[in-house]
Parts: C-alpha cells; sequence; structure tokens
C-alpha cells in the first residue's frame, strides 16, 4: 500500500499562491535531500491555502526515484509534481486575481502570476523568465547582470510554447525595460514587458486556456522568445 504525506502551506495573497503553484507544476518535479527513505510510488499532496478560499488547491507529488545516501548523510528523493483534479479552489483563486485588478482599474487586461522558462535562439544569450502574462501583453525577467542590447523599446517580439491544446505564438514588440533590485541585495533584475499584436482566433483561444490554467505546457514549462527579424520571420 502506498504512503501518503500531506503538507499544508498558507500564502497571503493570491498572486502568490498561483506562483508558487505555477512554478511547481511547471518544473513537473524536483529532488529533495531528505533524512529518511521513502517507497516509491509515496505520494504527496501540497495543499495551498488562502484567506476567504474554503478548501486548498492542490498540487500532487508523488516518489519515482530513492537514491540511497553516497558521501553526504541522507536520500536524495525524485518527486514528480502534477496539478490536482478539483479545480474549484483554483478557479477561485484566478478569479479573486482578475477581480482585483478590474477593481483597481490600472491596466486594461488582468495579468496572471505564471512561472515559466525561456531561452533564445541566439548563441550565448541568457535565460529568460516569464513572469506574468496577460491577454494583452507579458512581463519578463532577463537571467543576466544586463538585458541584452537588443532588447530595447520598440523591438519585434514573439514568445513561443507548445501547449496541451496547440502551439501558441505571441507576437508583439517591446514596451518598456527596466532593472529592478534584489531583495537584500546589490544586485539588479534587469526586465522588460512587451504588448502582442492582434492575435488569430486560434491563438487567442490558447492564449485564454493558459490564462486560465486550463491548457498548459507539458512539465517541465518552457518557452522560446525571439526579438528583432528572427521574430518578424517567425510570426504566424
Amino acid at each position: 500500500m502506498n504512503k501518503s504525506v500531506r503538507l499544508k502551506v498558507a500564502y497571503k495573497s493570491p498572486q502568490s499562491l498561483v506562483g508558487e503553484y505555477t512554478r511547481s507544476v511547471g518544473q513537473g518535479g524536483v529532488t529533495l535531500r531528505t533524512r529518511r527513505s521513502l517507497p516509491l510510488g509515496t505520494r504527496f499532496t501540497f495543499e495551498l491555502y488562502l484567506g476567504g478560499v474554503p478548501k486548498p488547491v492542490e498540487v500532487l507529488g508523488e516518489v519515482v526515484a530513492v537514491e540511497p545516501p553516497r558521501e553526504e548523510p541522507g536520500y536524495l528523493l525524485t518527486v514528480r509534481y502534477g496539478a490536482g483534479e478539483d479545480r474549484s479552489s483554483l478557479d477561485a483563486v484566478l478569479q479573486r486575481i482578475f477581480s482585483a485588478q478590474e477593481k483597481e482599474g490600472l491596466r486594461r487586461f488582468p495579468r496572471l502570476p505564471l512561472t515559466l522558462r525561456a531561452t533564445e535562439a541566439t548563441p550565448l544569450s541568457p535565460s529568460f523568465l516569464v513572469r506574468d502574462i496577460s491577454r494583452g501583453g507579458v512581463g519578463l525577467e532577463v537571467m543576466a547582470p544586463a538585458l541584452p542590447r537588443h532588447v530595447r523599446v520598440g523591438t519585434p517580439f514573439l514568445l513561443e510554447m507548445d501547449l496541451m491544446g496547440g502551439e501558441l505564438l505571441l507576437h508583439g514588440e517591446v514596451v518598456w525595460t527596466s532593472s529592478i533590485p534584489r531583495k537584500d541585495a546589490a544586485t539588479v533584475t534587469p526586465g522588460f514587458g512587451a504588448t502582442f499584436g492582434k492575435l488569430r482566433a486560434p491563438m487567442q483561444k490558447r492564449l485564454d486556456a493558459l490564462l486560465a490554467l486550463e491548457s498548459l505546457p507539458p512539465a517541465p514549462w518552457k518557452a522560446r522568445v525571439s526579438f528583432g527579424m528572427d521574430a518578424v520571420t517567425r510570426m504566424p
């Protein structure tokens, strides 16, 4: 009989909860060092709680590999992540995010927190991290000390990813760049935002499914970004 473990975590905001949800489900799994070994097939249920939402959002996990101790004490467990079957709590949290942003009236389209790694085909290009997305655009961080020189306001931009419902291609242009100081550190996090152009109906439908966290990329989540003429030639 498979052992089952439940872990409970409380979040202060719906954004932080969804951010953790997308990070966990998006990476598809994690390797943990533990003092004790667990049998293969041990199931984890991570319960993500938010005040005002009666039931937790669940992320499911299962131990798929156990590596015995070597030089360091403990065991290395590989846990495969997956989304829970009941979407009611997740939908309630998403609605909280969208409703709050609509009331603020600061943006035309509500943004969804997202944790999605992206790469560029250009040699020696840094990695990127998609931090939020909406019907109107996307915000990314650059995993490097500075923005690449070709990432400038007005530069054509393309974000591509494979979803369960088909390929998603989001074209537009860079509209802002910035450097945000990291907490308690002297380094900065370069970032930029891009707006989307007019999307064809199939692409808009796939984007809406992503914003509802219904049609997701296969784990581990990954995407590709293009700029300039490379983006223009690949645009749908």
